[in-house]
């Protein structure tokens, strides 16, 4: 996909020209024409951030809860264009499956606080599109607004099984959106696109579960005082990222020379080899989350919550893309990365020490290394000089060692750690490997000579977890086991320097996750448990292709 880089004064040149006046343009040119209906579909992932007030006050931790996961959908939408501007209209609607727990209500250490829930399980928007086209007029730049919607369901359970009926929220939420993106003409009536939108949800109401307080710092749990439901509010902001297919409904009609408006020319496919190979310097952020149920009760009501967060790593990794005149695909990329200096919350509720101990917190330094790798195997549908669209199948591999050092309580001073413990020593470690299946869409757009544009959206609906978790401090080793499935998101800007060199700048999200598990509390029970991981980067990347023209 590489074509020979302009010196920077003829890429200032070939911006200015496509923005000219396309009066100006040579009355001959092929010009690819946006106007009329169009229907699409799209493969993609979000992050949604619920914001739920505490009635009672600030709040030790939590009440943000995380709810990241992949979604799929369909856009439907009619486009108006005079010379470059395009005006258009835009309604889409996406299933999703974004599943996340945090603590909530947790504002004392004498409180039994809850465990919240926000699943999201259908968004969608209806907006106006505002573009321009570069170029042949064949790429489109636009932003979007408008309003959105989301269906939720957040729902609270006070912790410790204290017997308590949950309160939920379950219903459509509307607010609104901002988005922007860019699209290609890939011939006929196709075109391909990537986008990424910012949905955001006022408060809505909801209310606490019944809960526990202890009234003084050396009850029995018979004592403690039921605290009534609370009315209160839970807000949201949505992050998502997708790739699509769009189709016009209609022939894109052939104009005179005079109106300088002819559909574009049908693409000629690329004939030669390709194979793209590379480096990236990687920084990367992680948290991991697993929370602990109750035997035989699920894990709705937990007993205790790990969150490791806040892990920032610096890492590189090695990289490749192979594409074959007949089509076949085949890419992948293997990294690692060390860091220090992450937190790791470690709560419990309704301790049994000399006193009972509703709510307790620790905090402990982290050391994070991690390893990972991916393979992907696909077909160029289409595959030009300016363009390519692969949808492809793969599998990934993630593997994450996480040392907590030091201890030190936050919330309940009759708890653990009361005298902190020092980072000089190991408390608890975290080792863990992730395999996943995944099935996705990798589309690379040239937006103007030289600077292009690669996504890759990936659903991973397989994902295996094992882990082996040791409470240093006590030599209780526990190995770990579930299922679940999770997204994969990339987004590369590249520039190429010349024909086969070129760097890159850009970004990458990881989530996976599981709705149920188990963990072996060193043979003496198996108790339900959940687990979360969460991964972003920021990429550099400098690469080379090497093309051999087939025979």
């Amino acid at each position: 996909m590489r074509r020979q880089a302009a010196s920077l004064q003829g890429l200032a040149f070939l911006i200015a020209a496509s923005m000219a006046d396309p009066s100006s343009a040579d009355e001959t040119a092929l010009r690819y024409d946006w106007s009329g209906a169009y229907i699409g579909a799209n493969l993609g992932g979000a992050l949604t951030l619920t914001d739920i007030d505490d009635p009672f006050g600030a709040s030790i931790y939590g009440d943000t809860v995380r709810s990241p996961g992949p979604l799929a959908g369909g856009q439907i939408g009619y486009n108006w264009q005079v010379g470059r501007a395009l005006l258009g209209l835009e309604a889409d609607a996406s299933w999703a499956d974004l599943f996340g727990t945090e603590t909530c209500f947790a504002y004392s250490g004498y409180y039994i606080s809850a465990n919240c829930r926000a699943i999201i399980d259908a968004l969608g928007t209806l907006s106006a599109r505002a573009g321009w086209t570069v170029g042949d007029d064949a790429t489109l730049l636009y932003g979007k607004a408008g309003a959105a919607w989301m269906h939720s369901d957040v729902d609270a359970t006070t912790n410790n099984n204290a017997g308590f009926p949950s309160s939920a929220s379950d219903h459509m939420h509307w607010g609104w959106m901002l988005g922007a993106g860019i699209e290609r003409a890939i011939g006929g009536r196709w075109s391909m696109k990537a986008e990424y939108d910012y949905l955001s949800f006022a408060g809505s109401g909801f209310a606490t579960p019944v809960g526990s307080l202890q009234p003084t710092p050396n009850p029995t749990p018979a004592n403690l005082i039921a605290v009534p439901s609370t009315a209160t509010d839970a807000s949201a902001q949505m992050h998502l990222f997708k790739v699509g297919l769009n189709y016009r409904l209609y022939e894109p009609h052939t104009a005179t020379p005079a109106d300088g408006w002819l559909p574009v020319r049908a693409p000629q496919p690329v004939t030669n080899t390709a194979l793209e190979v590379g480096a990236r310097y990687v920084y990367g952020w992680g948290r991991f989350q697993k929370d602990l149920g109750i035997q035989g009760e699920g894990i709705s009501s937990l007993a205790s919550r790990l969150t490791y967060s806040d892990m920032n790593t610096n890492g590189a990794e090695l990289f490749a893309r192979l594409d074959l005149p007949s089509g076949l695909m085949v890419k992948g990329f293997v990294g690692k990365g060390n860091g220090n200096g992450g937190h790791l919350n470690d709560e419990d509720w309704g301790l049994p020490f000399d006193d009972f101990v509703p709510y307790s917190n620790t905090l402990s330094t982290v050391d994070d290394r991690i390893r990972y790798g991916v393979i992907d195997v696909g077909y160029d549908i289409w595959r030009t000089e300016q363009f390519r669209f692969a949808p492809f199948v793969g599998y990934s591999i993630f593997h994450q060692y996480m040392l907590g050092r030091g201890c030190d309580q936050i919330a309940n001073p009759h708890s653990d750690c009361p005298t902190p413990i020092p980072v000089s020593t190991d408390v608890i470690s975290e080792d863990d490997t992730w395999r996943a299946l995944r099935l996705g869409i990798s589309a690379d757009i040239e937006i103007i000579p030289g600077i292009t544009l690669s996504a890759d959206a990936a659903y991973l609906g397989y994902v295996h977890f094992s882990g082996v978790d040791d409470h240093i401090l006590r030599s209780l080793v526990s190995p770990e086991s579930a299922n679940g499935n999770g997204a994969q998101l990339e987004l590369m800007l590249k520039y190429a320097l010349t024909e086969q060199l070129s760097v890159g700048v850009g970004g990458r999200y990881w989530t996976m996750w599981t709705r149920d598990g188990t963990v072996n509390f060193g043979g003496e029970a198996i108790v339900p448990m959940r687990y979360s991981v969460e991964q972003a980067a920021l990429l550099v990347q400098g690469s080379y292709t090497f093309s051999v023209p087939s025979d």
